[in-house]
């Protein structure tokens, strides 16, 4: 297991660089957000996908979230963008707000969890926009850390909690915020916060008619 420090305000390319190439191999490494530290792998990769169930002791019907690098990534991904994600995205991406989508039929073997629905953000955090696209493709991102257990937000918790069960741990500081991402639901006639975190729900309310 290699742990790797890149500057959060100034991602080096060649540091980028070797943490995709982990990704590419179908490695799982834990890395910073824009929320708190998470674990990731190549979202197609179902090998690596079901490992992070396992070291997260996570029920295999629960979804996971995966980050993207724009909306391009997003919309091979999703059956459509609906004008209420629309709005969503102009406001709130980056940043720690998840959208959860109807997922395209395309892609109907992910092994996130549900497979009619994915839930995706793009992040706030220049490290992971860096690593997505060096890679390519959109990465799980799911706390760092064992189901039921508090999230890290520094990589000395990431590295205490899984050590050598990943193959590479980035060190980006401590993360900007120890709150979790906010989920919303568009799959419905009006979308639904399923899960409040970093961004409130009348925040939301305010671009988009919610309550």
């Amino acid at each position: 297991m290699s742990l790797i420090r890149i500057n959060p305000y100034a991602p080096e390319e060649e540091l980028i660089g070797q943490a995709s190439r982990v990704l590419k191999k179908g490695g799982v490494i834990g890395y910073p957000t824009d929320t708190v530290y998470g674990i990731g792998c190549n979202a197609f990769d179902h090998k690596a996908v079901n490992r992070i169930y396992d070291l997260k002791n996570r029920d295999h019907s629960k979804a996971m979230i995966l980050i993207a690098a724009d909306l391009i990534q997003i919309q091979d991904l999703v059956k459509e963008i609906p004008e209420s994600a629309q709005i969503l995205a102009e406001n709130f991406w980056p940043g720690p707000l998840t959208i959860v989508f109807e997922l395209s039929e395309k892609f109907t073997a992910l092994t996130v969890g549900n497979r009619n629905t994915v839930a995706i953000r793009i992040p706030d955090s220049l490290i992971s926009l860096s690593l997505l696209k060096s890679c390519g493709f959109p990465i799980v991102s799911t706390s760092a850390n064992r189901s039921g257990q508090p999230e890290s937000v520094i990589a000395e918790q990431v590295l205490e909690t899984f050590g050598s069960e990943l193959d590479l741990i980035i060190d980006g500081g401590p993360t900007p915020s120890s709150l979790t991402s906010t989920v919303v639901d568009v799959t419905r006639p009006k979308p639904k916060v399923l899960r409040e975190g970093a961004v409130s729900i009348l925040e939301i309310n305010t671009v988009l008619d919610i309550l």
